[in-house]
């Protein structure tokens, strides 16, 4: 039985977010990847050459060849692009070039055609392919678009490119990876990496290098670090937003402490942001430091794979002392587990959400809240009642010092 071959790398993304320049780094500046050489399969293309362009990337032609191509069922996959003004296309001749001189299939579409080349009904013989949607702040893509032109493009042709841009993120959950930051050093080593861990199928907990590459190009976690990556875990760091005492609050440097007292609760947020992929579930752990002085986690462990947006952490002061926390502090850990094979990704209420949409109405009202009130209202009364007792006692002592004096 022959061995399938290796599955296609299909880039994607919105425009000016670094496709071209990925790719040829992958294909010509690094090729090899393990055994492995990538290649750049050529696109066929309507539009005209721009300067940025990268040599052999595509073949220019005018709309009747390409229509020529198409009527031939020469083209595996075609595309209209920014209003039907440039159409793109994969040939099969370019494909089956890369193909039988023995690289990986290295193919730069639009996001709509990327997902139905990709799927596994169009191509059934095909291990699944490893999709990759490229993106960058807006502000950034602003930037490159307007370097491309002679200066300032017009409003009419922002908005256009921002319409664009609209259509094309409306496709990337659909990808297996979501990539956003990262240099093209950077994103083409995590790629390599990528690529050999999905071919193999490998699964199971992520190590040290492999999460210090994702983390660099904000895959797994925003707002990283990778100095907070250990052997095969992250240690998140405390935020400054939590909830305690029945209300919203935000740590700060004039007040940079959090305080849990004894047998109190707070809703805890991290610094990093969850971008975990739909191959990647990630689990929470308490830091042995809190532990070890009576902290417990209380919340679910897992994070679903496709989860975005930030972590919340319940922690729980079981101690009979108050337990501080400094803004910033490794606080919890998590680990990341790869999946048998990617899931549709998690679509629930709390994608993206604040703080206080994970808060129910009754927050300020709950068990350990109303508990504490009744102690403390315990201890009023106890007060209340020492002061009237020795209020009694005095008295009495009054008394019969008085009756002493006279007898």
């Amino acid at each position: 039985m022959s061995t399938p071959p290796d599955p296609p790398l299909i880039l994607s993304g919105t425009s000016a977010a670094g496709k071209s320049a990925l790719t040829r780094h992958l294909c010509i500046d690094l090729p090899e990847t393990g055994s492995r050489q990538f290649g750049l399969v050529q696109a066929v293309t309507t539009r005209p050459p721009r300067e940025d362009d990268e040599v052999g990337t595509y073949e220019y032609v005018d709309a009747a060849k390409f229509q020529e191509y198409e009527s031939q069922g020469e083209l595996l996959t075609n595309v209209s692009y920014r209003n039907s003004q440039s159409r793109y296309g994969i040939t099969r001749a370019a494909y089956q070039t890369v193909r039988q001189s023995g690289r990986v299939p290295v193919l730069t579409l639009a996001p709509e055609s990327a997902i139905k080349f990709s799927s596994r009904e169009a191509q059934p013989s095909w291990r699944c392919p490893l999709t990759v949607f490229l993106d960058a702040p807006d502000s950034e893509l602003d930037r490159r678009l307007a370097a491309r032109g002679t200066g300032a493009p017009r409003e009419d042709a922002k908005q256009d490119a921002h319409k664009q841009r609209d259509e094309d993120r409306a496709f990337r959950y659909e990808f297996l990876y979501i990539i956003e930051a990262g240099t093209v050093a950077e994103r083409a080593t995590l790629l390599r990496e990528l690529y050999e861990l999905n071919t193999w199928g490998r699964t199971g907990i992520l190590h040290q290098r492999l999460i210090d590459a994702m983390v660099r190009c904000h895959l797994l976690l925003e707002e990283s670090i990778t100095r907070q990556v250990s052997g095969a875990s992250y240690d998140l760091r405390l935020g400054d937003e939590y909830f305690y005492g029945g209300r919203i609050r935000r740590l700060s440097d004039e007040d940079p402490i959090l305080v849990i007292e004894p047998y109190d609760y707070a809703i805890t947020t991290s610094r990093e942001r969850a971008n975990l992929p739909r191959d990647v579930a990630a689990r929470f752990d308490l830091a042995v430091s809190l532990f070890a002085q009576g902290m417990i986690l209380s919340n679910g462990p897992q994070i679903d794979p496709g989860f975005r947006g930030p972590l919340f952490c319940l922690l729980f002061n079981t101690s009979s002392s108050p337990v501080l926390l400094k803004r910033g502090q490794h606080y919890a850990t998590l680990e990341f587990h790869r999946l048998l094979e990617p899931t549709a990704g998690y679509k629930g209420q709390y994608q993206q959400k604040t703080l206080l949409d994970y808060l129910p109405a009754n927050a300020a009202r709950g068990a350990i809240n109303e508990l504490k009130k009744e102690i403390e209202a315990l201890r009023a009364e106890s007060q209340k009642l020492q002061t009237s007792t020795w209020a009694i006692l005095s008295f009495i002592l009054a008394l019969i010092a008085l009756y002493v004096s006279v007898k």
